[in-house]
């Protein structure tokens, strides 16, 4: 009985472990990637040709487009009063006869994943008066690939993983020899507890101490998981129950 309980306890216990790391790796790097979509912005260079009319007109046909929450209007002048203030810079410019800055118009979107920017994007780029379009932070098309790449990933993996588990947990339920299912309660609450709480400091010296990520299990996410360890527990404890119940039917 004792020496099932450790099997059973340890099996719970390098699951939980392995499967939540895997999740608190998986967990961060999508904070990671919301991260970089947060960030990016377009930023519309203007042609020095438009006359203050025209540049009027055409602040107010982008703010017009769809998903548009703000724009900032940079001029030539204000764009060089930045440039002096940056030191590596100020004696440069000085230099210069013309002020070579462009001006800008930094668009800020109220929905900032990768399909909305590059659609708002290709609105922009064609409209008179815009010299080129540049994506902040890390290219629309660029986050779309990293985000696409990331869930096939995350899904492959945890379909491995699930197939991984099961088969395992069928090895370790036939050399059960188990007599009761309560035992098997007991196995998954001491499991998944060791279990949590390593993961606690796993995620506390790996994750908020190097990366200062905050990032755990949601307590929805934390009953769920101890449900099915409770669950897993038990599983184990059936097999040589039912195999004693059919002996005792057939005699």
């Amino acid at each position: 009985m004792r020496k099932l309980s450790l099997i059973t306890i340890a099996f719970i216990l390098i699951s939980i472990i392995s499967y939540g790391f895997f999740m608190l790796v998986l967990k961060n790097l999508s904070y990671y990637l919301s991260l970089l979509e947060e960030r990016v912005e377009i930023v519309a260079f203007i042609n020095d040709t438009l006359n203050n009319e025209q540049k009027s007109e055409l602040i107010k046909i982008i703010e017009n487009i769809d998903y548009i929450d703000k724009i900032k209007y940079t001029s030539k002048e204000q764009a060089l009063e930045e440039l002096k203030k940056n030191q590596d810079f100020s004696k440069q410019i000085k230099i210069l006869a013309e002020n070579p800055l462009p001006a800008t118009i930094d668009i800020y979107l109220r929905k900032k994943d990768p399909e909305t920017i590059k659609s708002v994007a290709e609105q922009i780029k064609p409209l008179y008066g815009i010299e080129e379009i540049y994506y902040t932070s890390i290219e629309a098309e660029n986050l779309l690939a990293i985000n696409k790449n990331f869930k096939n990933f995350s899904n492959w993996a945890s379909w491995i993983f699930f197939l991984f588990y099961i088969i395992s947990l069928i090895a370790v339920s036939m050399t059960s020899n188990g007599k009761n299912v309560i035992y098997g309660l007991i196995d998954g609450a001491i499991g998944g507890g060791i279990g949590f709480y390593i993961l606690y400091l796993i995620n506390k010296h790996l994750f908020v101490h190097n990366f200062n990520n905050q990032l755990f299990f949601s307590k929805s996410e934390i009953i769920l998981i101890s449900v099915i360890l409770l669950i897993v527990g038990m599983i184990v404890r059936i097999p040589k129950n039912v195999l004693e119940k059919k002996e005792i039917i057939e005699q």
